[in-house]
């Protein structure tokens, strides 16, 4: 935290002293959202889910497929006003997981159909490949908030993401119950590829390809940790 440091300033007189005159107060000096206190919290529970669908000519050759992650961690900082908090995230790429039966069949009629391990195999190698999310060069993807809107409970978070290299700005809906020394945060939106600078993978020169349009569901539990 940045610490404040009021100068105070002497007269200095002649000869004859005149009576001591106190010099103007100092205007007070603005606070900012990074010098006010918070409380911090850290996240002790996630769950991200993805749902990517086919597209294409030949889409009936492909599957959708439900990527998932329970390995989100990170920080919360809670300020007063509300819309002066916010958060550093992080997600391993490692920890996503590529159709998994139970959460397919738990997805819904779109994901209905099974999907051998092979498939489920390629997949995520395309997906941490170099041409999406590059895991090999940037194992971890860093998700950061630049900015609140909104409120009580219901806000608008543009938030930064760092993908192969470039860093870009989202707008994400997010749900927030404060209380009990916990926060509870749910995100449920769109986002096309090209606003992470991706495109989406094909196969026979796009009679096969992913839609560019995809869902992301995220959950996640912060429990209070210290103050400053």
């Amino acid at each position: 935290m940045r610490k404040f440091q009021i100068a105070l300033f002497a007269l200095l007189c002649g000869c004859a002293l005149p009576p001591k005159v106190s010099p103007p107060a100092a205007p007070p000096v603005p606070e900012t959202a990074q010098a006010r206190p918070y409380e911090h919290f850290e996240v002790v529970s996630s769950r991200v889910e993805i749902h990517v669908f086919r597209d294409g000519p030949m889409a009936q050759l492909g599957h959708n497929h439900v990527i998932t992650s329970d390995a989100l961690v990170g920080n919360i900082e809670l300020r007063e006003p509300r819309r002066d908090s916010g958060f550093t995230l992080e997600i391993p790429l490692n920890s996503l997981v590529v159709d998994d039966p139970a959460t397919r069949s738990a997805a819904g009629a779109d994901f209905a159909k099974d999907v051998p391990q092979a498939d489920r195999d390629a997949t995520r190698r395309n997906l941490l490949g170099t041409e999406l999310l590059d895991a090999p060069r940037q194992p971890v993807r860093r998700l950061r908030a630049e900015g609140l809107e909104g409120g009580p409970s219901e806000y608008l978070a543009r938030v930064r993401v760092g993908i192969r290299g470039e860093e870009r700005i989202v707008g994400v809906p997010v749900s927030v119950q404060i209380g009990d020394g916990k926060i509870s945060v749910h995100a449920n939106f769109r986002l096309h590829h090209a606003d992470l600078g991706l495109t989406p993978y094909t196969v026979a020169l796009g009679a096969l390809r992913v839609r560019d349009e995809f869902e992301i569901d995220c959950r996640l539990e912060a429990r209070r940790g210290g103050s400053s």
